[in-house]
């Protein structure tokens, strides 16, 4: 007996690495904000270093997680490296999209939707074509 058609689940495969990105983000960010927290509150440590260590711990943990939910690939030097270098050109980016909404007169929510709309999708763009890229 054959199965009826699932679009709606072929859609879900097709997009599986976009999806589990996003999920991922969602914990990195809650991980980054639980780490500045706890070492600001609970060791006393200055608000900019405390934001250092949370990015390692969130970067550390979405290279991770990313390695073997999303893109289906093992951890190595080499791919940590990429990931890292499309991490910071991503903060750049971020940077540089509440910089021009500040220079534009904008409100600072302007700025905030922009990194929020294109962020996510150009930096699993960068992780699919650079980091995860699959070996010839």
């Amino acid at each position: 007996m054959k199965q009826p058609d699932k679009p709606f689940v072929r859609l879900l495969e097709r997009h599986r690495a976009l999806l589990l990105f996003g999920m991922i983000g969602v914990a990195n960010t809650l991980l980054h904000s639980a780490t500045v927290i706890a070492l600001v509150e609970g060791v006393l440590l200055h608000p900019v270093a405390a934001n250092v260590a949370g990015f390692a711990v969130a970067n550390t943990f979405s290279f991770f997680a990313n390695c073997r939910l999303a893109f289906r690939q093992p951890p190595s030097w080499r791919r940590y490296r990429s990931f890292l270098a499309v991490s910071l050109l991503s903060l750049a980016l971020t940077i540089g999209l509440s910089a021009l909404a500040e220079a534009m007169a904008w409100h600072y929510l302007a700025g905030l939707l922009m990194v929020l709309l294109f962020g996510p999708v150009l930096t699993f763009a960068l992780h699919k074509a650079v980091t995860f890229r699959h070996s010839a």
